[in-house]
Protein backbone atom coordinates (compact mmCIF):
# COMPACT_ATOMS: atom_id res chain seq x y z
CA UNK A 1 0.00 0.00 0.00
CA UNK A 2 1.54 3.45 -0.94
CA UNK A 3 1.11 5.10 2.26
CA UNK A 4 2.90 8.35 1.22
CA UNK A 5 0.56 8.77 -1.64
CA UNK A 6 -2.42 7.86 0.18
CA UNK A 7 -0.67 10.45 3.19
CA UNK A 8 -0.69 13.30 0.74
CA UNK A 9 -4.16 12.40 -0.66
CA UNK A 10 -5.69 12.85 3.14
CA UNK A 11 -3.53 16.26 3.53
CA UNK A 12 -5.53 17.26 0.04
CA UNK A 13 -8.38 16.09 0.96
CA UNK A 14 -8.37 17.72 4.46
CA UNK A 15 -7.66 20.86 2.65
CA UNK A 16 -10.35 20.75 0.05
CA UNK A 17 -12.89 20.09 2.44
CA UNK A 18 -11.87 23.30 5.00
CA UNK A 19 -12.17 25.32 1.97
CA UNK A 20 -15.63 23.59 0.77
CA UNK A 21 -16.51 24.44 4.43
CA UNK A 22 -15.67 27.82 4.35
CA UNK A 23 -17.15 28.71 1.05
CA UNK A 24 -20.52 27.16 2.75
CA UNK A 25 -20.19 29.31 5.75
CA UNK A 26 -19.33 32.68 3.70
CA UNK A 27 -22.31 31.99 1.42
CA UNK A 28 -25.04 31.40 4.49
CA UNK A 29 -22.80 33.99 6.39
CA UNK A 30 -25.86 36.05 7.91
CA UNK A 31 -23.39 38.78 8.66
CA UNK A 32 -24.44 41.25 5.22
CA UNK A 33 -28.05 40.26 5.40
CA UNK A 34 -28.31 41.71 8.83
CA UNK A 35 -26.83 44.87 7.36
CA UNK A 36 -29.18 44.93 4.90
CA UNK A 37 -32.03 44.48 7.35
CA UNK A 38 -30.97 47.29 9.60
CA UNK A 39 -30.32 49.74 6.23
CA UNK A 40 -33.85 48.92 5.36
CA UNK A 41 -34.88 49.49 9.21
CA UNK A 42 -33.51 52.52 8.78
CA UNK A 43 -34.35 53.71 5.24
CA UNK A 44 -37.98 52.96 6.45
CA UNK A 45 -37.59 55.09 9.47
CA UNK A 46 -35.67 57.96 7.54
CA UNK A 47 -38.69 58.06 5.19
CA UNK A 48 -41.33 58.11 7.70
CA UNK A 49 -39.32 60.88 9.72
CA UNK A 50 -39.98 62.66 6.14
CA UNK A 51 -43.67 62.19 5.80
CA UNK A 52 -44.22 63.42 9.98
CA UNK A 53 -41.98 66.73 8.39
CA UNK A 54 -43.92 67.20 5.39
CA UNK A 55 -47.71 66.50 7.31
CA UNK A 56 -45.95 68.94 10.33
CA UNK A 57 -45.38 71.62 7.33
CA UNK A 58 -48.91 71.14 6.32
CA UNK A 59 -50.02 71.53 9.84
CA UNK A 60 -48.08 74.44 10.41
CA UNK A 61 -49.76 76.40 6.98
CA UNK A 62 -53.41 74.96 8.15
CA UNK A 63 -52.38 77.23 11.70
CA UNK A 64 -51.03 79.81 10.18
CA UNK A 65 -54.16 80.54 7.94
CA UNK A 66 -55.81 80.02 10.90
CA UNK A 67 -54.58 83.10 12.42
CA UNK A 68 -54.37 84.67 9.33
CA UNK A 69 -58.60 84.43 9.48
CA UNK A 70 -58.65 85.37 12.84
CA UNK A 71 -56.80 88.51 12.44
CA UNK A 72 -59.19 89.38 9.37
CA UNK A 73 -61.92 88.47 11.53
CA UNK A 74 -60.50 90.59 15.07
CA UNK A 75 -60.16 93.73 12.49
CA UNK A 76 -63.75 93.37 11.32
CA UNK A 77 -65.21 93.06 14.73
CA UNK A 78 -63.07 96.35 15.79
CA UNK A 79 -64.40 98.08 12.93
CA UNK A 80 -67.92 97.38 13.95
CA UNK A 81 -67.10 98.11 17.62
CA UNK A 82 -66.08 101.44 16.60
CA UNK A 83 -68.76 101.90 13.81
CA UNK A 84 -72.45 103.55 13.97
CA UNK A 85 -73.97 100.13 14.11
CA UNK A 86 -72.67 99.51 17.45
CA UNK A 87 -75.14 102.21 19.58
CA UNK A 88 -75.92 100.70 22.68
CA UNK A 89 -74.20 98.90 25.29
CA UNK A 90 -75.04 95.53 24.96
CA UNK A 91 -73.93 95.17 21.74
CA UNK A 92 -70.48 96.42 22.72
CA UNK A 93 -70.17 94.30 25.21
CA UNK A 94 -70.73 91.42 23.20
CA UNK A 95 -68.25 92.49 20.49
CA UNK A 96 -65.59 92.76 23.50
CA UNK A 97 -66.76 89.14 24.13
CA UNK A 98 -66.49 88.30 20.68
CA UNK A 99 -63.00 89.82 20.32
CA UNK A 100 -61.87 88.04 23.49
CA UNK A 101 -62.36 84.86 21.93
CA UNK A 102 -60.63 85.87 18.67
CA UNK A 103 -57.60 86.60 21.09
CA UNK A 104 -58.04 83.62 23.22
CA UNK A 105 -58.37 81.57 20.01
CA UNK A 106 -55.24 83.16 18.18
CA UNK A 107 -52.96 82.79 21.64
CA UNK A 108 -53.91 79.03 21.18
CA UNK A 109 -53.58 78.78 17.67
CA UNK A 110 -49.87 80.21 18.34
CA UNK A 111 -48.89 78.16 20.54
CA UNK A 112 -50.45 75.28 18.54
CA UNK A 113 -47.41 76.31 15.70
CA UNK A 114 -44.78 77.38 18.75
CA UNK A 115 -45.43 72.97 19.31
CA UNK A 116 -45.49 72.10 15.70
CA UNK A 117 -42.06 74.01 15.26
CA UNK A 118 -40.46 72.46 18.51
CA UNK A 119 -41.74 69.06 17.14
CA UNK A 120 -40.14 69.68 13.75
CA UNK A 121 -37.08 70.40 15.16
CA UNK A 122 -36.87 67.00 16.74
CA UNK A 123 -37.84 64.80 13.71
CA UNK A 124 -34.97 66.92 11.94
CA UNK A 125 -32.65 65.74 14.66
CA UNK A 126 -33.38 62.53 14.09
CA UNK A 127 -33.37 62.71 10.56
CA UNK A 128 -29.75 63.59 10.47
CA UNK A 129 -29.11 60.97 13.28
CA UNK A 130 -30.94 58.44 10.99
CA UNK A 131 -28.79 59.63 7.61
CA UNK A 132 -25.52 58.86 9.46
CA UNK A 133 -26.43 55.55 10.85
CA UNK A 134 -27.26 55.15 7.32
CA UNK A 135 -24.49 56.48 5.90
CA UNK A 136 -22.19 53.90 8.48
CA UNK A 137 -24.12 50.83 7.80
CA UNK A 138 -24.00 51.55 4.04
CA UNK A 139 -19.69 51.52 4.75
CA UNK A 140 -19.69 48.50 6.55
CA UNK A 141 -21.67 46.94 4.45
CA UNK A 142 -19.58 47.89 1.52
CA UNK A 143 -16.92 46.85 3.06
CA UNK A 144 -17.81 43.72 4.24
CA UNK A 145 -18.94 42.60 0.98
CA UNK A 146 -15.75 43.23 -0.69
CA UNK A 147 -14.33 41.18 1.77
CA UNK A 148 -16.73 38.30 2.03
CA UNK A 149 -16.08 38.38 -2.52
CA UNK A 150 -12.30 38.46 -2.16
CA UNK A 151 -12.40 35.42 0.16
CA UNK A 152 -15.09 33.84 -2.15
CA UNK A 153 -12.60 34.56 -4.91
CA UNK A 154 -9.50 33.13 -2.94
CA UNK A 155 -10.97 30.19 -1.93
CA UNK A 156 -12.75 29.30 -5.33
CA UNK A 157 -9.49 29.73 -6.66
CA UNK A 158 -8.08 27.47 -4.04
CA UNK A 159 -10.60 24.85 -5.29
CA UNK A 160 -9.63 25.04 -8.99
CA UNK A 161 -5.87 24.39 -7.72
CA UNK A 162 -6.68 21.64 -4.91
CA UNK A 163 -8.91 19.65 -7.67
CA UNK A 164 -6.27 18.27 -10.12
CA UNK A 165 -4.17 17.40 -7.95
CA UNK A 166 -6.63 15.02 -5.82
CA UNK A 167 -7.59 13.39 -8.87
CA UNK A 168 -4.02 13.06 -10.21
CA UNK A 169 -3.23 10.94 -6.85
CA UNK A 170 -6.62 9.31 -7.12
CA UNK A 171 -5.65 7.99 -10.79
CA UNK A 172 -2.33 7.06 -9.81
CA UNK A 173 -3.32 4.77 -6.40
CA UNK A 174 -4.05 1.03 -6.90
CA UNK A 175 -7.61 -0.20 -6.62
CA UNK A 176 -6.92 -1.84 -3.73
CA UNK A 177 -5.51 1.04 -1.55
CA UNK A 178 -8.01 3.55 -2.54
CA UNK A 179 -10.64 0.63 -1.58
CA UNK A 180 -8.96 0.50 2.35
CA UNK A 181 -8.66 4.56 2.80
CA UNK A 182 -12.08 4.95 1.76
CA UNK A 183 -13.89 2.24 4.07
CA UNK A 184 -11.34 4.08 6.88
CA UNK A 185 -12.78 7.30 6.31
CA UNK A 186 -16.01 6.21 7.45
CA UNK A 187 -14.45 6.12 11.02
CA UNK A 188 -11.68 8.28 11.03
CA UNK A 189 -11.74 11.87 9.14
CA UNK A 190 -7.69 11.50 8.94
CA UNK A 191 -7.27 7.48 8.70
CA UNK A 192 -3.50 7.47 8.00
CA UNK A 193 -1.43 8.93 10.84
CA UNK A 194 1.73 9.85 10.63
CA UNK A 195 4.51 8.22 13.28
CA UNK A 196 6.82 10.84 15.11
CA UNK A 197 9.00 10.24 17.95
CA UNK A 198 7.41 6.70 17.96
CA UNK A 199 3.83 8.35 19.06
CA UNK A 200 1.25 8.39 16.56
CA UNK A 201 -0.20 11.87 15.51
CA UNK A 202 -3.69 10.29 15.44
CA UNK A 203 -4.52 9.57 18.87
CA UNK A 204 -0.56 10.77 20.55
CA UNK A 205 -0.35 7.50 21.93
CA UNK A 206 2.90 5.72 21.99
CA UNK A 207 3.95 3.30 19.05
CA UNK A 208 5.30 -0.48 20.35
CA UNK A 209 9.01 -0.55 19.50
CA UNK A 210 8.87 -3.33 17.53
CA UNK A 211 6.27 -2.18 15.23
CA UNK A 212 7.69 1.56 14.91
CA UNK A 213 10.72 -0.41 13.87
CA UNK A 214 8.58 -2.31 11.04
CA UNK A 215 6.93 0.68 10.33
CA UNK A 216 10.46 2.30 9.22
CA UNK A 217 11.85 -0.70 7.58
CA UNK A 218 8.75 -0.15 5.04
CA UNK A 219 8.42 -4.13 5.95
CA UNK A 220 4.44 -4.20 6.49
CA UNK A 221 1.68 -1.86 6.62
CA UNK A 222 0.31 -1.94 10.49
CA UNK A 223 -2.32 0.00 12.25
CA UNK A 224 -2.04 1.76 15.61
CA UNK A 225 -2.84 -0.58 18.44
CA UNK A 226 -4.68 2.57 20.29
CA UNK A 227 -6.95 4.18 17.49
CA UNK A 228 -7.19 1.49 14.61
CA UNK A 229 -5.29 4.11 12.06
CA UNK A 230 -2.76 3.32 9.70
CA UNK A 231 0.19 4.06 10.61
CA UNK A 232 3.15 5.85 8.48
CA UNK A 233 6.93 7.01 8.97
CA UNK A 234 7.97 9.69 6.87
CA UNK A 235 11.35 9.82 6.31
CA UNK A 236 13.84 12.11 6.96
Amino acid sequence: MDLKMLYELQGLQKEMDAVLNRLRELNEAKDLGKLKEEYKRLKDEYLKGEDQLKKNAYRQEAKSNEIKNLEYNKKASEEIKFSKETDTVKKLENIEKQLDKIEEKKQATENDIIGLMNEADNINKELIETQKRLAFIKKKYLISKDAYDKAIEELKAQKEELSPRIDSIKNEIDKESYEVFNRLTKTYADPIALVERRICCGCRMEVPAMDYEAIKSGDQDLKCQNCGRLLYYRKP
